[in-house]
């Protein structure tokens, strides 16, 4: 049942495949005026190594902080902003709500591997997105109870599934990232 959380931020996303192909024949962009990076300013990874441990770190922390939410019974649900983007962040607090009034708790904890970039960027804008990876999903050890103790996770749960997550820029120095989206992804190969 722990898709119920931020598994349940998924949404099936529109994929436009005819956009590559009509932005062939599109003319070219005009510039927009905005942000220009100076001469000095540095990506903020210097390699898919480093954005791939910033990545690690951060998921770890906002699913353990979810989990231990989640495990008291969605009491202090504010707990999450540390580790999430705002959008994201009110969205779960919403999650946690609904699982404090059905009067569930969650036992075990989230699991997650095989973390892949799917695209990196090189902003140095706090809170602009720049990571995006797709990793596997593992709550084969959680389980939510009722009021008397009794699980209510169906046994048709699937205990894996691939999810694409981005990350928002929280601050460059040192480098840290939040949550912005978790989203089930439907590409194979992952779990």
């Amino acid at each position: 049942m722990r898709t119920q959380s931020h598994h349940l931020l998924a949404v099936c996303a529109t994929v436009m495949l005819a956009l590559p192909a009509l932005a062939a024949c599109a003319p070219a962009p005009t510039p927009v005026p905005g942000h220009t990076a100076a001469a000095t300013d540095a990506p903020v990874f210097a390699s898919d190594e480093e954005a791939l441990a910033a990545a690690k770190k951060a998921y770890a922390g906002y699913l353990h902080m979810s989990d231990q939410i989640l495990m008291d019974g969605g009491s202090g649900p504010e707990r999450i902003k540390g580790y999430a983007s705002t959008r994201l962040a009110e969205l779960e607090i919403e999650s946690y709500g609904r699982t404090k009034a059905k009067g569930l708790r969650s036992t075990g904890g989230s699991l997650f591997s095989n973390m892949t970039i799917q695209s990196r960027g090189d902003a140095t804008v706090q809170g602009r997105g720049v990571l995006t990876v797709y990793l596997c999903s593992d709550v084969s050890e959680v389980d939510f109870l009722d009021s008397r103790g009794q699980s209510v996770v169906s046994p048709s749960r699937p205990d894996r599934t691939p999810f694409e997550v981005s990350f928002d820029l929280a601050s460059t120095d040192p480098v840290e990232l939040l949550v912005a989206s978790a989203d089930v992804w439907q590409g194979a190969g992952i779990c």
